[in-house]
C-alpha cells in the first residue's frame, strides 16, 4: 500500500491530530466525510442537524467543523450563525459544504465572521482534506500569534 487514501490521491495523515465536528443531515454523506476525514488522521464527531450541531461543538470544542446548509429545522445558515456569536465555539474555523453554491451569497450578508472555507457538493476527496489541511493550518498560526501577542504584553 502507498500511504495513500483509497478515495483519493492526497497521502493519509494529513489531518493527524486534527478534531473535525462534521455536519450533514444526509447519513450517507456523513459517512463518507467520516470515513475520508479519519483516513487521514482526524478524530470526527458527527451531527445530523444545526441544534445537534451547536450542542456537540459547545460540549467537544472541535479543531474545526464541516457544515452543510441545507438542513431541515437549524439549518446551516442559522446554525453558522448561532456558532459564530457563541463565545465557547466562536473561533472555530467552519468549513461550509454545500450543493447549494448560490448560498455562498447568505453566508457573507451576516453580520458575523466569514466561514473559514467553501466546498461544493459532491465534494472532491483530495480538494476537502487541502481545504481543510489549510484552515487548520491557518488557524494554528492564528493562535500562535495571539500566544505571542498575549505573552508579550
Amino acid at each position: 500500500m502507498d500511504n495513500r487514501s483509497l478515495l483519493g490521491d492526497v497521502p493519509l495523515g494529513r489531518l493527524i491530530g486534527a478534531c473535525i465536528l462534521v455536519v450533514d443531515d444526509d447519513e450517507e454523506i456523513r459517512t463518507f466525510l467520516a470515513t475520508l476525514l479519519s483516513d487521514h488522521g482526524a478524530a470526527v464527531l458527527e451531527a445530523s442537524d444545526g441544534e445537534q450541531a451547536l450542542e456537540v461543538a459547545r460540549r467537544s470544542l472541535p479543531d474545526l467543523i464541516t457544515l452543510d446548509l441545507s438542513m431541515p429545522g437549524t439549518d446551516g445558515i442559522e446554525a453558522f450563525s448561532n456558532l459564530r456569536t457563541d463565545p465557547a465555539t466562536g473561533e472555530i474555523p467552519v468549513c461550509i459544504i454545500t450543493g447549494h453554491p448560490e448560498f455562498r451569497k447568505l453566508m457573507y450578508d451576516r453580520p458575523v465572521a466569514a466561514p473559514d472555507g467553501f466546498v461544493d457538493k459532491p465534494c472532491d476527496p483530495d480538494q476537502l482534506v487541502r481545504t481543510l489541511h489549510r484552515i487548520l493550518g491557518l488557524a494554528k498560526r492564528k493562535r500562535d500569534r495571539g500566544r505571542a501577542t498575549n505573552s508579550a504584553s
